[in-house]
């Protein structure tokens, strides 16, 4: 560390940073007037000259001070008026020597797209190293001088920019892409370049032609089989409806609508918890490391799913349900004294770092399908939508409880390939009915 004359110092021209808030600035002198300088002034030699490479703010508060007759102290001792405390850039560790480096290129006013490209890519890497939290937002709120709390509605394009720009720093090598005129015209490239590969490798998925034939159906145990014959890692999406476990083999026949229709199995709510707890062991076996799960549920059900989801396979679960509300449903469980059923709960959980394709909200206004024999069909309308939140076309989905083969409809209009398991004969004959159908 040096004593080095103020007038020695050399701040190079051009730098981007041109003008100084008087208030912070004014906050910064009194800072340093009560408490003493904190930190030296960083610095390089350059032909002879001694150039400023961080702390000009610093700089131009002491020189206030002096004017107004103050004195200046650094670690507890007074500072000859004239003389600055200085650190070159040798003298510090790797971090802060980067650091240093970087501030001063970011300042520059000189460099070409790329070479501003190369030091913000550069100086949001040094932020992650020092703090993992850090965001893209962070960085540009740094570039623009604004604090951290500041939103960054108030950059208006100027984080869209700063991210762009960290996005094809990466991609330098591109000689199309480094020969952009602008780092947002290089980014456009590299959104068409990635459009791209993504198509190439969806035709891969789907091979030469995506029909009725893209899909699969299973006549079995769909707990035994996840658990044992399906290859791990296999869906990018679950979406089931499974047994509810509220006793529906003593419902009635749903306003009508449903006459002659039963539930065939046990529906009791022991048996819904055991079937649950191998199910989810195979859901989270067969499901990607990044994927998406929805499962249809009873309210009284909600919780205990989602204690299970939480405890097993890495989920990360949605603290409320999704809504499916039934414009047509007609169920009044207790005509005498209770209001007609028109909505019921479904369990949301993602896993690993797989977004959604967009905000929707978490109502689902449905109608129903025509019954096909099953009476706890869901309309395809519901399935549809579930995975327009979660799904590319090429993207692999499993319905373990599949029924009447809802999700192969669902699914095939997204052009996704889906695998539907179903334990009952006539339900799985229904389905394959159904494929048949699909065009």
């Amino acid at each position: 560390m040096n004593y080095t004359p103020i007038q020695s110092i050399l701040v190079m021209p051009r730098r981007l940073r041109i003008e100084f808030d008087p208030v912070k600035l004014a906050d910064l002198q009194e800072s340093i007037r009560k408490n003493g300088l904190m930190h030296p002034l960083v610095v390089r030699s350059d032909n002879g000259h001694t150039v400023l490479v961080a702390g000009e703010r610093r700089l131009r508060a002491i020189k206030d001070l002096w004017y107004l007759g103050d004195e200046l102290r650094f670690d507890n001792k007074p500072v000859a008026m004239g003389v600055v405390p200085t650190i070159t850039l040798g003298e510090l560790d790797e971090l802060s020597a980067t650091e240093c480096e970087l501030e001063e290129n970011i300042r520059r006013a000189d460099l070409t797209w790329q070479e501003n490209a190369s030091a913000l890519e550069r100086l949001h890497q040094l932020r992650l190293r020092q703090d993992p939290q850090h965001t893209i937002g962070d960085t540009a709120r740094e570039v623009y001088g604004v604090d951290k709390n500041v939103p960054l509605e108030k950059l208006g394009s100027g984080y869209a920019l700063v991210k762009e720009t960290i996005a094809v720093a990466s991609h330098l090598g591109d000689t199309e892409v480094a020969g952009a005129k602008t780092a947002r015209e290089a980014f456009k490239i590299l959104v068409r370049k990635e459009d791209a590969r993504k198509n190439a490798a969806l035709a891969s998925s789907i091979g030469a032609s995506f029909g009725k034939h893209s899909h699969t159906l299973l006549l079995t145990d769909s707990t035994e089989w996840m658990l044992k014959d399906c290859p791990q890692s296999s869906f990018d999406v679950i979406v089931t409806d499974p047994p509810y476990g509220i006793d529906a083999q003593s419902f009635g026949d749903g306003a009508g609508r449903l006459v002659g229709i039963k539930h065939e199995y046990d529906d009791s709510t022991s048996e819904f918890w055991q079937l649950m707890r191998k199910a989810a062991a195979g859901i989270s076996r067969v499901a990607k490391m990044e994927s998406h799960l929805y499962i249809c549920c009873d309210i009284d059900q909600f919780h205990f799913l989602k204690h299970l989801f939480s405890t097993i396979g890495d989920w990360n679960v949605f603290r409320t349900p999704l809504i499916n509300y039934k414009r047509d449903a007609g169920r009044v469980p207790l005509p005498e004294h209770g209001p007609r059923r028109c909505y019921e709960t479904i369990f949301y959980a993602f896993r690993g770092g797989k977004t959604c394709t967009a905000i929707y909200p978490d109502v689902i206004e449905t109608r129903g399908d025509e019954n096909r024999g099953h009476g706890a069909q869901k309309p395809v309308e519901l399935f549809a939508n579930l995975l327009r939140r979660s799904c590319r076309p090429g993207d692999r989905i499993l319905d373990p409880f599949c029924g009447t083969g809802t999700i192969f409809e669902a699914a095939h209009g997204m052009k996704c390939i889906a695998t539907g398991v179903e334990i009952e004969n006539v339900y799985y004959g229904i389905a394959a009915q159904r494929i048949m159908e699909l065009e």
